[in-house]
């Protein structure tokens, strides 16, 4: 057990994160524990005539004070603290014998018909002690001073949300999380500590005066307040900096997302639409005004529409208005125009001239109109003033950007439409309305900020990765997948957990917050979205939310060119033509994928039934996906891949294809003594060809290629591998060869200098790394370069893994004295016994290899978010390699980058699709991209 050295105090955060400075800890050493809530809508649920702080437009403007601190926040006896194991594990358990208060993960926002929670959970996975890969990071520089500033590491951020109506589901969900205790995993830190009884529980709004009573009924909790403002603004500035595609607009029922340059974010008009509205100018972080406000808002539609339509609720109401026709209720243009449009003002015939003018000369009773026609009338009246108002202030103060929010918004895609319409028909097309994804969490995620060691300020947009587990809890506390039932189960049926049930209940399965196709009204061109059944769902918008994943240590690819420009999807998914193509193909690919699996696991019954609940899980996130391609944010092809294998995770199917790797890698390695022989015959002009021939050959082992899948029914793998190389006749597709040669050679007696250090990004395991990308590798060693062999930190289909490569490599360097110094150099030989082999004359510079994890577990590779390791490796590196369909052709094919790169890939499909599932390889012939991107 390693202790504190002398001196230091130890400063831990809210996971638990241990670190030590000179200084002293801050913060006292209560017993009370500091749970946060905040109410759900805007501060001005009750109007007030007299000088409302909420949402009317008499509201009194004033500069609301920065967001401060909880000081209530418990502190942490760290007396006796030890790390327990190893310093270099990612997650060292840390005990704390002295400790007694609990450590607060949760943070909720409560209103009159929402609670939002958002709650903070650890990572259960450990890091293996690996030798090699310590001494990896002492050649590369690497140390753990990254963890020093993050308390959050290695955990995820989970949205969950409940009607108000039936609190009670969502205290049992918090007891049994025991997040008012600091979570399930608190005992992650001291097993065996009593929980304090005296919790303290930030609240704001009504619900923190209305609830008082029962969560110290229920919790044992009692409630304090967080100024509800505070927590909205806080909640948007993070999202708005830490979310890549967090912001949307939303006109005629198409969802864009938008970029936010963080450096060019403030100022901007937050408009937050509960009961009333309040508009807010937001400054920077804890500077924020009200500008001003209306006191028609969500209450409003709610109130007239109870009245006028006897709905009993509003999602009701919302339910209804997407079926209307506001022209038998609202006197448009055409109607006072006999038909026509006013043009010379620029009005349509469908402008609403006057909301429900047309009753006036109609003689009918209330009864006589149709509840639907009603509800959308109102729904437009209220969502144009909205817009007018609030372009009308960001025009007054000069503002570029809107974002609206609010309990009145709730994702529902019709009235995103209608304030988009307003603020594009007043601004005349100068402004947009944007929005936000998480837009209902700003408040619960403003109240998990107020704590004072939250750590969320210091992370960057690169270190957040959102997921979207078909297991995590979601609307109710529920599942995507089928219910889990009554949470005060039997303790013997509580103790089944969510994947079993899933399993059992696979033919329940649906793809989360499903949706019908687009409907038009006929007015307007708006396009309205229906829901299915006969109840609209409050997250009926497919504005889903995963959970966030908090990883600090990923960084941005250093040799990017310019990282703000660049996009990692070659392929465009928002093409319907594509994302269709793409979606059959792995449809198709699906059982076999499903085999491989089940077979991974020994084909047991309980293999099979998770296999079946995996198929059934992905094809729902595909069908979700094929409705609303931006249910989960912005999609691409690398991101729908990821969820593929995310996927395969989440039902434990950990390395789908673990023995055909290894059968592959073995058929691969007794064969390559032979090829290095005939490379090694060869002059060198000549080699450097064959070498990039056969990386070419070699990458077509992918099994994520339903053709490719085929030839391992045609031949061995050295037949294979021998047949495609023959293949590989130029000019290919994409042939820069003669340039990477002129490079790498030169010419006449003018000899190039050697590249100091190059980033081979390897793909598939078998053939491609061992026949195709180690002789690279060896041919870049002999020439006095330093090699990074650069491989996935997560097994995705037969890719080769960072972890599994470095035994490959010991295996390859006993029949080869230059991959074995570079080895022994890399200390990739640490535990190793290599025989040099008798007699071995090569003269190899003792330049090191050594092997990186790039820190995703996909086909593709996203270079906004790489692993601290590649991130150091990269910074002495002259020349990148990218090799393989998924990092060289599907992503990252126009990347630029800061030094020489070298991209490598081969298809067969003389269609130029990408791997298209129908093609016969070598039938058409290949497809060979080779592009050199030289003279940095």
């Amino acid at each position: 057990m390693a202790g504190l050295s002398e001196g230091q105090t130890p400063v831990l955060e809210i996971d638990g994160t241990l670190n030590s400075n000179d200084g002293n800890s801050r913060g006292n050493k209560g017993k009370d524990k500091a749970v946060v809530l905040v109410g759900e809508e805007n501060s001005n649920s009750n109007i007030d005539t007299q000088n409302q702080q909420g949402g009317s437009g008499g509201g009194s403007e004033r500069e609301m004070p920065s967001m401060h601190r909880s000081g209530s926040r418990p502190q942490l006896d760290l007396s006796k603290a030890a790390i327990q194991g190893n310093f270099e594990v990612k997650d060292p358990t840390i005990l704390l014998p002295n400790q007694s208060d609990d450590i607060s993960h949760l943070a909720l926002d409560i209103g009159g018909s929402l609670i939002k929670l958002v709650y903070f959970s650890r990572h259960e996975d450990q890091s293996i002690d690996d030798k090699r890969k310590k001494t990896i990071k002492e050649r590369l520089g690497i140390s753990n001073g990254n963890r020093r500033s993050y308390p959050i590491l290695g955990g995820r951020l989970h949205f969950v949300k409940f009607e108000t109506t039936k609190i009670s589901e969502c205290l049992d969900f918090i007891h049994s999380k025991q997040l008012h205790r600091g979570g399930v995993d608190s005992c992650h830190w001291n097993p065996g500590v009593q929980a304090n009884d005296n919790a303290v529980i930030k609240a704001t709004g009504g619900g923190a005066y209305k609830f008082a009573d029962l969560f110290k009924e229920r919790l044992g909790v009692s409630l304090d307040k967080e100024d509800e403002m505070d927590c909205l603004v806080a909640g948007a500035n993070f999202l708005l900096k830490a979310i890549r595609h967090e912001a949307f607009t939303h006109m005629e029922g198409q969802k864009e997302f938008v970029q936010i340059d963080t450096n060019d974010l403030f100022p901007y008009l937050l408009v937050n639409i509960g009961s009333g509205v309040s508009m807010i100018k937001v400054d920077g972080d804890g500077k924020f005004e009200r500008v001003s406000g209306t006191n028609v808002g969500g209450g409003t539609y709610w109130g007239l529409g109870r009245l006028l339509t006897k709905c009993k609720s509003f999602d009701e109401l919302l339910e209804l208005s997407q079926r209307g026709d506001n022209g038998t209720i609202d006197m448009l243009v055409g109607d006072i125009y006999g038909g026509m449009d006013y043009s010379k003002i620029g009005l349509s015939a469908s402008t609403i001239a006057s909301s429900f003018g047309k009753t006036i000369s109609d003689k009918k009773e209330l009864a006589d109109y149709r509840p639907e026609d009603i509800s959308l009338s109102l729904l437009r009246m209220i969502s144009y003033n909205i817009g007018q108002i609030s372009y009308l202030n960001a025009l007054r103060f000069g503002l570029k950007r809107i974002f609206f929010g609010g309990f009145f918004i709730r994702g529902h895609a019709y009235t995103m439409d209608t304030i988009s319409f307003a603020v594009q028909f007043w601004s005349k097309g100068e402004a947009q309305a944007m929005f936000l994804r998480h837009e209902g969490f700003l408040g619960a995620l403003g109240a998990f900020m107020s704590y004072e060691k939250h750590g969320l300020d210091d992370l960057m947009v690169h270190q957040l990765v959102e997921r979207f587990p078909m297991g995590a809890p979601y609307t109710g506390g529920r599942i995507h997948g089928p219910p889990l039932g009554d949470l005060n189960e039997k303790a013997s049926e509580a103790r089944i957990s969510w994947m079993e049930k899933f399993v059992l209940k696979g033919t329940e399965i649906t793809a989360p917050v499903p949706m019908a196709p687009s409907g038009t009204t006929g007015l307007g061109g708006f396009e309205v979205p229906l829901s299915k059944g006969s109840t609209l769902r409050s997250d009926a918008s497919a504005l889903n939310v995963g959970v966030l994943h908090l990883v600090p240590t990923l960084e941005v690819f250093p040799l990017l060119a310019d990282p703000k420009m660049y996009e990692p999807n070659t392929i465009d998914l928002a093409d319907r033509s594509e994302l269709e193509y793409w979606f059959t193909v792995l449809s198709e690919h699906l059982p076999d994928l499903v085999d491989k699996a089940v077979a991974s696991e020994g084909g047991t019954d309980d293999a099979k039934r998770r296999g079946d609940a995996f198929a059934r899980a992905f094809s729902a996130h595909l069908a979700r996906l094929m409705e609303e391609p931006a249910a989960y944010g912005k999609l691409g092809l690398a991101n729908l891949l990821e969820l593929r294998e995310e996927c395969l995770r989440e039902f434990q199917f950990l390395d789908a294809y673990r023995s055909i790797k290894q059968r592959e890698n073995e058929a691969s390695l007794a064969v390559l003594p032979d090829l290095l022989v005939e490379l090694d015959s060869m002059s060198e002009e000549t080699r450097l060809l064959m070498l990039i021939e056969g990386v070419l050959a070699a990458n077509i082992f992918d099994w994520g290629s339903r053709a490719c899948v085929d030839l391992y029914h045609k031949g061995t793998i050295i037949e294979i591998y021998r047949m495609s190389r023959n293949k590989m006749q130029r000019p290919w597709r994409v042939d820069d060869f003669d340039a990477f040669k002129e490079r790498m050679l030169g010419s006449g007696d003018n000899k190039p200098r050697p590249h100091k250090r190059a980033l081979l990004f390897v793909d598939n395991s078998g053939a491609d790394v061992v026949l195709g990308m180690l002789p690279l590798a060896r041919e870049l060693l002999r020439r006095g370069t330093e090699v990074v062999l650069v491989a996935n930190s997560l097994p995705a289909l037969n890719d080769i893994t960072a972890m599994e490569l470095p035994d490959i490599v010991a295996e390859a360097a006993k029949h080869c004295d230059i991959l074995r110094r570079a080895a022994e150099a890399g200390g990739l030989l640490v535990d190793a016994m290599i025989n040099t082999l008798d007699g071995s004359k090569e003269n190899s510079p003792s330049v090191p290899l050594m092997v990186v994890e790039n820190g995703c577990g996909s086909p593709c590779i996203d270079l906004r978010q790489v692993s601290s390791e590649l991130a150091a490796a990269a910074k002495n590196a002259d020349l990148i390699i990218l090799e393989g369909m998924g990092r060289a052709l599907h992503t990252n094919f126009n990347a630029r980058f800061k030094c020489e790169a070298l991209k490598i890939r081969s298809e067969f499909d003389e269609q130029d699709k990408y791997i298209h599932p129908q093609s016969t390889p070598f039938d058409n012939g290949p497809a060979v991209f080779v592009s050199c991107d030289l003279e940095k």
